[in-house]
């Protein structure tokens, strides 16, 4: 290619010794055409157009004769443009082959005397170039994309300048508007003041130790809004070994740090409430079952004592032990059914589910207590079924207890992964702000049924409202 010279008038132009055509017939992707001033192609060379098109296809031919009128109205406006001696650059798609993407220079060429006598378009093909930027785009993209859902940022941080680089994610993190000059001090102006001393350190020592470091920080928002972050970064060396630049990740994980407090805090909650539940239950024995085998005792004593001294009066005895035997097998059974009912493990949670539902339209004398279940596929969870048990039972104890309801039915199903379970009464329904709801009655145990359902990753709904009855809806996942 010829030099390129700038006249007094800042006008590059190209001198016409023809050397530009040595250099296009071996640059494989580079094509060039000569044109007059009337916009003829004078010239064609190049293998990029020769892999393309045959000399006869294009010489004598103006842009009007080979483009369409549009494509062809624009590309004269820029070969006018260098003929007047102004250099353009603009990017068309291929004629024969419109996947094709052609970047072309047009410049002017003077004559001997200094005259604009023509133009020069040299033509590149630069489909390749393009894919490869839609390409890094599209990774960028997706990437921002991924760093946005997971809350992750990146950055990296050259010593020497004390630059730091971001992405957007990392902006956001930082509460700063993307594209703000960052640099250590401004990365760590909301880092909480106690948490600051120990991120310092860690930056320190970065500078001659590049091996990786983890640190957990509070960030306070102007607004006084405190988020927690995770920051991970490592020292990059050049050849002679020297950290040169120190690259990481920052992480917002508030809202895991707090749903592992919230999770630590219903789990306290409910062992408390299992101590709560031993100690009722060794009352239960001690109170009941304890003094019914003590009373049992006692007669049988009296038996022996009477069996040859009056043996009408012992056969009367031995009647009311068996009676209270049988009092007290009855009773026990209802002792194990609550600690876990026999039935669940034996046939399954519908069974189950059923014989509680019949045992509550007894009770309490309902017309009816319907179940509709439909739980076909492999038996869920162990633990899932006992959450499930026993958030009917205490469903269906409130309605026996409190609701005083005539209809109830119970829905027992699967909606994907997740197992539902709903129970609707028409009784009385209750204020859910607690006005209305009875004394003692613990909220109608709706904090513990709630708590049973969160600690295996569920969800617990209650419609309800005086007058018009309840509807409670639990959704939990098949596996735990």
């Amino acid at each position: 290619m010829a030099a390129g010279t700038a006249g007094t008038s800042g006008r590059i132009t190209v001198t016409g010794d023809g050397s530009y055509r040595t250099v296009a017939d071996h640059v494989p992707d580079v094509g060039m055409l000569v044109f007059d001033r009337e916009l003829r192609c004078e010239l064609v060379t190049g293998a990029a157009l020769r892999a393309l098109w045959h000399a006869e296809e294009l010489l004598g031919h103006t842009v009007f004769d080979l483009f369409p009128a549009e494509q062809a109205e624009m590309i004269a406006r820029h070969c006018r443009a260098a003929l007047a001696g102004e250099p353009r650059y603009f990017e068309i798609q291929g004629l024969k082959d419109p996947s094709r993407r052609w970047s072309v220079d047009v410049v002017a060429v003077q004559g001997p005397g200094g005259e604009i006598r023509s133009g020069i378009a040299f033509c590149r093909d630069i489909t390749e170039q393009r894919r490869g930027d839609e390409e890094l785009q599209e990774s960028r993209r997706r990437l921002a994309e991924a760093q946005r859902i997971a809350k992750i940022g990146s950055w990296e941080w050259e010593l020497a300048t004390g630059k730091v680089t971001a992405s957007d994610e990392q902006y956001r993190i930082l509460g700063l508007t993307p594209g703000t000059p960052l640099d250590i001090e401004t990365g760590t102006r909301f880092v909480h003041p106690d948490d600051l001393p120990l991120l310092r350190e860690e930056i320190g020592r970065v500078r001659t130790d590049p091996s990786p470091y983890q640190v957990e920080h509070r960030i306070v928002d102007p607004d006084g809004t405190v988020r927690i972050v995770r920051v991970r970064g490592e020292g990059i060396r050049d050849q002679t070994g020297r950290v040169v630049r120190v690259v990481g990740t920052d992480q917002d994980v508030t809202e895991t740090r707090r749903a592992e407090e919230q999770r630590q805090q219903l789990l306290a909650r409910l062992y408390q409430a299992l101590e709560g539940q031993h100690q009722q239950l060794a009352a239960d024995l001690h109170d009941s079952h304890v003094q019914s085998l003590a009373a049992i005792g006692l007669k049988l004593d009296r038996a022996r004592l009477l069996l040859d001294a009056d043996p009408v009066r012992v056969r009367g005895l031995l009647e009311d032990l068996r009676a209270d035997l049988s009092g007290e097998m009855a009773a026990l059974r209802r002792t194990i059914s609550a600690l876990r009912p026999l039935v669940l493990d034996q046939r399954g949670l519908v069974a189950a589910v059923r014989d509680l539902a019949a045992g509550t339209r007894d009770r309490a004398g309902l017309s009816a207590c319907e179940v509709d279940a439909e739980l076909s596929g492999p038996r869920l969870d162990p633990m899932v079924e006992t959450v499930l048990f026993r958030v009917a039972q205490q469903a269906l104890t409130n309605v026996e207890q409190h609701a005083g309801a005539c209809r109830v039915r119970v829905g027992l199903g699967r909606s994907g992964a997740w197992t539902v379970l709903s129970v609707a009464d028409d009784g009385s329904g209750f204020d859910r702000g607690g006005a209305s709801a009875p004394p003692g009655s613990g909220g109608f145990g709706l904090t513990s049924m709630r708590e049973r359902v969160q600690a295996v990753g569920g969800q617990f709904e209650v419609d309800t409202g005086p007058g018009r009855g309840t509807r409670i809806e639990v959704r939990v996942p098949d596996q735990v």
